[in-house]
């Protein structure tokens, strides 16, 4: 009986003993170490393969599937497996992952010979970060400047997350992209002069300075200040609306007097010369421009009209000026030629009078014209010239001063002459009234 016990006993022990050692002969086996992740950061926006390593410890040929999961949802269909005898198989799926945060990620195991696979090492299961990364740049925010990428790094950027704003000007919340008010004065965007300050919104003038900080509102030249003093409107700068600019309008309350251009106290409708500039009304082609004064230099000196023959000379408008606007053309004229530029090259090659002709033109399109002689005469007969001037002026003076002296020797006779007759002539007798 014992020994039927004992025979029992081992039969048991060595079937348990064989069923073992043929379930681990047919095992696959999926361990952690053979799941790992195409990157370690695994950023928002951007997908990340999942890869697992299915080895097999039978000595035949095993199948199967692995299933990845994501918490519960299956990130992809099943990846079949198909294991030679004592080798692995490796399988992969793309995983993007839809939110941030901690991701159970599960992969399983599922051998079609499952009567010996040992389930314990089927199925892995690890943890991974989904790290965000709001401008998908491929730098997680947690480390990046510049999150949504619009230019203004986050510690400047009121709305780091969102690249179509960074500004809030009134602290109201709203961006001031979609503000339709960004200074929160009441008075919307579009028709705001400066829409980012509270305390201004008209421009009267649209120089870029609204009115509450600009001095000169109308942008006439007189300050608003002196406009209230001439009781003249600081936001119009043509008050009587005469045409006039305050500023030019000697009578700015006055529309029917209209502009003194010269400031000599008379309307230019009734002053003969409006302008000031000595033609007269009836003959000046604008009468509210004075013209260029012409002023003619040689060599940057004052004006010669002596020179030599084959002497370069060099004659120059340039020190020419416009009183109330600016010379725009220069044309010199000799011998019916006419040469434009402020400077005149010229060469006399044979003694003579050479007539010569500057025209200048002002930024209002009137005209002045200056006419002057050049006398090209030899060194050697200048200087004969000269002499012959210098003696002739000494002989005029020798001879006022002799006619001078006999002049005065002729007088003094007749003077005695008549005193000599006047001493015989009798004397009137005087005459006593009683």
């Amino acid at each position: 009986m014992k020994r039927f016990v004992l025979s029992v006993l081992a039969t048991v022990v060595f079937v348990t003993a064989q069923t073992a050692l043929a379930a681990g002969s047919d095992d696959l086996v999926l361990s952690p170490a053979s799941v790992r992740f195409s990157t370690e950061t695994v950023l928002e926006g951007r997908s990340v393969k999942i890869y697992a390593t299915v080895t097999s410890s039978s000595q035949k040929d095993l199948l199967g599937v692995v299933r990845f999961f994501d918490e519960k949802e299956e990130i992809s269909g099943d990846q079949p497996v198909s294991v030679l005898a004592g080798k692995s198989d490796d399988v992969f799926v793309e995983w993007k992952p839809h939110e941030l945060g901690k991701h159970n990620i599960r992969i399983q195991l599922i051998p079609f010979e499952n009567s010996s696979d040992n389930l314990a090492n089927n199925t892995v299961e690890k943890t991974i970060t989904v790290l965000a990364d709001s401008d998908r740049d491929g730098i997680p925010n947690i480390s990046d400047p510049d999150d949504d990428n619009d230019g203004h790094t986050d510690d400047q950027d009121a709305f780091p997350l969102d690249k179509g704003e960074w500004t809030d000007s009134d602290g109201d919340g709203a961006g001031d992209n979609k503000d339709t008010d960004d200074d929160n004065d009441g008075v919307p965007d579009p028709t705001d002069a400066c829409p980012l300050d509270p305390t201004e919104s008209v421009d009267s003038d649209k120089d870029g300075i609204c009115d509450n900080a600009d001095p000169d509102d109308d942008n006439d030249g007189v300050l608003d200040v002196d406009e209230i003093k001439n009781e003249t409107n600081p936001k119009n700068p043509d008050t009587d609306g005469d045409g006039i600019n305050d500023k030019e309008d000697v009578w700015p309350l006055d529309p029917l007097k209209g502009r003194d251009y010269d400031k000599d106290g008379l309307a230019d409708s009734t002053d003969p010369d409006a302008d000031n500039d000595g033609i007269p009304k009836t003959e000046d082609v604008n009468d509210a421009n004075i013209g260029p004064v012409i002023t003619i230099t040689t060599d940057n000196k004052p004006l010669s009209l002596i020179t030599a023959p084959n002497e370069p000379l060099e004659f120059e408008s340039t020190q020419s000026t416009d009183p109330d606007g600016k010379v725009v053309s220069a044309e010199w004229t000799v011998d019916g030629k006419k040469t434009p530029g402020q400077k005149l090259n010229l060469k006399l090659t044979s003694s003579g009078f050479k007539k010569i002709t500057l025209r200048l033109t002002d930024d209002k399109g009137e005209s002045r014209e200056k006419t002057f002689t050049v006398f090209a005469i030899h060194p050697v007969m200048r200087w004969i010239a000269i002499t012959l001037l210098f003696l002739i002026f000494i002989l005029a003076i020798f001879l006022a001063f002799s006619y001078s002296k006999r002049r005065e020797s002729r007088w003094e006779a007749i003077e005695e002459g008549f005193k000599t007759i006047l001493k015989f002539l009798p004397r009137p007798k005087k005459i006593n009234k009683k």
